[in-house]
């Protein structure tokens, strides 16, 4: 279950900054609507989760021997 959340949390992020890229290249043409700032968010909540699991996960198995 680890090995996929891993591979989850690899393609999100990439898909977060890929949203984030474009809403940089967005600006450099126009003013974008409010509601565009706000696309990347439930990517970013994502990772956050993804992240902080397999942060506490590394620490709570058992030492290798």
């Amino acid at each position: 279950m680890a090995l996929a959340i891993r591979k989850w949390h690899r393609w999100v992020s990439m898909i977060f900054i890929a949203i984030v890229v474009g809403i940089f290249a967005v600006q450099a043409f126009t003013v974008p609507p409010e509601w565009l700032y706000y696309t990347p968010l439930p990517f970013l909540f994502f990772l956050m989760l993804t992240g902080i699991y397999m942060f506490v996960s590394h620490y709570r198995r058992p030492a290798r021997s």
